[in-house]
């Protein structure tokens, strides 16, 4: 989404941002749009006794269908007065103006993309440009790259954050999870770009390439990291934070990280095997160096976590980032949490604990959470 969204309610919920005030204040600004807009009936449209069950998404694809009711049939009447509305709308407000283009523009093509090039100065076209990406690629490609010189910002994001592979709330392209090399010429012209919310745009989308293209990533990351540039290694290093968090260990020697790390260790112990639900255990080891040479390493574990299904999964954990000297020995120790938790539920039955260096696992315990 756009920077610095307001988030007016009370309840700090997105959804709360598009109530009958937001949507009234709207049918206002079409109105001032277009003196043959009907205001109550647009409102009467939307504000149902369901329209205020439903969540944020659900709530925009109902204006959007309101705006395909009311406006003009006309489908360049309709996009002038949204055009003119948006200038003067809220974040979310825009939003709906833009899902109107995605769902019903397709067939206007150029009058469509020139709007969302317009629209997205005020919220952001990424979804909106989905459907036209994946019907019509070829025909998107030029204007892409006419985007990412564009001296506006939000343009230039777009480019970036428009053609991500797989993306948040949106379809995926499949082509571009396939082959990402249309999209990495896209990204290639902003790697170096001076807005830091168009360098995001650029780091979401080669983290989307990471996970179905993980070593053409780290090799993208390899050539840029060489120009040296602050804002270009902010982006390869944000870019591979899903290559760091799953310890692939190709991707830490591009952050000075050693290469496979020659350590030992000695007293992997979890201070206690078996582990309620809801209390904590206490993991120690020792760790000496093997190398005659000084060593940055990346210190992580994973615990691999009982599902309800009876399997396994992993997930990782930051520890530390250490630099040691030839022959070093060092003792570490770090308290796991098994407390209930929003984000993570904990089955009773075996888990297992590894230590991850640089990406390579050097030892492993079983325990009992009960």
């Amino acid at each position: 989404m756009a920077p610095d969204i307001e988030i007016r309610p009370e309840s700090g919920l997105w959804k709360d941002s598009i109530d009958r005030k937001a949507v009234e204040i709207l049918a206002e600004q079409l109105g001032r749009a277009s003196k043959k807009f009907d205001q109550s009936g647009f409102g009467r449209y939307i504000l149902t006794e369901k329209f205020f069950d439903l969540e944020l998404k659900e709530r925009i694809y109902v204006i959007a269908e309101a705006l395909k009711q009311f406006l003009p049939k006309n489908y360049t009447q309709a996009i002038k007065i949204i055009k003119k509305t948006a200038p003067v709308a809220g974040t979310f407000e825009n939003w709906a103006l833009l899902t109107f283009v995605e769902k019903f523009g397709l067939e206007n093509f150029d009058e469509s993309v020139e709007a969302l090039e317009i629209l997205t100065r005020y919220s952001t076209a990424e979804f909106a440009i989905r459907p036209y990406l994946i019907q019509n690629r070829k025909k998107m490609m030029p204007i892409l790259h006419r985007w990412v010189t564009d001296e506006n910002e939000h343009v230039r994001r777009l480019a970036a954050e428009g053609t991500r592979p797989r993306g948040v709330w949106m379809a995926h392209v499949e082509e571009f999870k396939k082959d990402p090399t249309e999209v990495l010429k896209i990204l290639e012209k902003l790697k170096a770009d001076s807005s830091l919310y168009v360098r995001k745009a650029v780091a979401n989308n080669l983290n989307d390439i990471s996970k179905d293209h993980p070593e053409l990533v780290i090799q993208v990351g390899k050539k840029w990291l060489r120009t040296n540039c602050p804002e270009t290694n902010w982006i390869v290093k944000h870019a591979c934070r899903t290559l760091l968090k799953k310890d692939n260990p190709s991707v830490f020697p591009l952050f000075g990280f050693t290469e496979n790390p020659k350590v030992a260790i000695d007293n992997f112990i979890l201070h206690k095997k078996r582990i309620q639900i809801g209390e904590s255990g206490l993991l120690t080891f020792d760790l000496l160096s093997k190398s005659s040479q000084p060593q940055k390493l990346a210190i992580d574990y994973k615990v691999y976590y009982m599902k309800k299904n009876g399997k396994q999964s992993p997930k990782v954990f930051k520890l530390s980032e250490k630099k040691i000297k030839s022959n070093q020995q060092i003792s570490l120790s770090t308290k796991h949490s098994f407390k209930e938790m929003s984000t993570r539920k904990h089955y009773p039955g075996k888990h297992s604990i590894e230590l991850v260096i640089n990406g390579n696992t050097f030892a492993s315990l079983d325990f009992t959470l009960y």
